[in-house]
């Protein structure tokens, strides 16, 4: 008997503003049967999803209780099978610290067809919020990208070749071990570079902590603030410490789904966030339903909007 196998999509979200999200990433998410989603996804990008999409959250989230990798290949592969056509949402690229080659080799090894559909990286966001780039002539010609977080919490030092010959390091995933980070820097360095930690790039929320490698580590450690952050070190900082990014309101927007959705799109417009409860009127996949209530449930918002 011949099985009917689905199509899977490693789709990159970006770092969370919507209109980030490429023309590619949208269709696919729109036009997927099961979407198994990180955490670190903006809520509301999952929300392009069709009405009858199942939705399976596979809560990749750094330093915190997560899915095993083994279990999301397994799940991959499950849903190809019982599926037309497959998403596996992430945050950022999916290509970079994203374990997609471990998803890829699973799906391979089943025969599965896949594609992956990258997304804006976060290092590359976060800067350009503050009209800036990760390179710039006479000041920074190359960029490394590095994690701060390895597998199994292993204690590894970080690539900082770009940065001593006058690049950009870009470190995801790092806060946890910032003091270390920061620690081996300036010992091989022993340039006390300008740093600048950028928390929830382009979202409602972003928030940036500056300082230099010998303090950083100390001001991020006496700010409260929460949420996935990206490192940048060396001279291309020096633009973002002149500016500031103002803090918006997050809504709920609550009405039939065709109307809330162009109203929360206006508001992205406009620097602030949304979340949509999809009227009850409307039918949508009982996984939907459950996920607009969790958000809802564990989620601050300023205020609503009823359309």
């Amino acid at each position: 008997m011949c099985i009917t196998k689905g199509f899977v999509s490693l789709v990159g979200a970006g770092p969370g503003h919507p209109d980030l999200l490429s023309r590619k990433a949208e269709r696919v998410i729109k036009r997927a049967d099961i979407i198994l989603y990180d955490r670190l996804v903006n809520p509301f990008i999952i929300q392009f999803a069709k009405p009858e999409a199942e939705l399976i959250n596979v809560g990749k989230i750094p330093y915190g209780k997560q899915v095993k990798q083994e279990k999301i290949n397994a799940l991959l592969v499950e849903a190809a099978f019982n599926h037309k056509h497959v998403v596996r949402l992430k945050g950022g690229d999916p290509a970079i610290f994203g374990r997609v080659k471990d998803e890829v080799e699973a799906l391979e090894a089943e025969g599965i067809a896949y594609e992956i559909v990258p997304g804006i990286t976060s290092a590359s966001a976060a800067v350009a919020s503050y009209g800036v780039g990760l390179t710039e002539r006479n000041v920074a010609t190359s960029i490394t990208f590095t994690t701060g977080h390895f597998k199994d919490s292993m204690e590894r030092d970080i690539d900082i070749t770009s940065l001593l010959d006058g690049g950009t390091l870009a470190i995801y995933m790092g806060v946890k071990r910032l003091p270390k980070l920061m620690d081996f820097i300036m010992t091989q360095a022993k340039v006390d570079y300008n740093v600048v930690v950028i928390f929830n790039a382009t979202r409602f929320n972003e928030f940036k902590v500056e300082g230099t490698v010998s303090n950083i580590a100390d001001q991020v450690a006496n700010v409260d603030v929460a949420g996935p952050a990206v490192i940048i070190v060396g001279d291309v900082t020096t633009s973002i410490l002149e500016k500031q990014h103002i803090i918006k309101k997050r809504f709920l927007i609550k009405g039939m789904y065709d109307d809330a959705m162009t109203k929360a799109l206006d508001l992205y417009d406009d620097g602030y966030e949304c979340f949509i409860e999809v009227d009850e009127a409307e039918t949508r996949h009982p996984s939907q339903r459950a996920f607009q209530r969790e958000i809802i449930e564990e989620t601050h918002f300023d205020d609503f909007i009823k359309v």
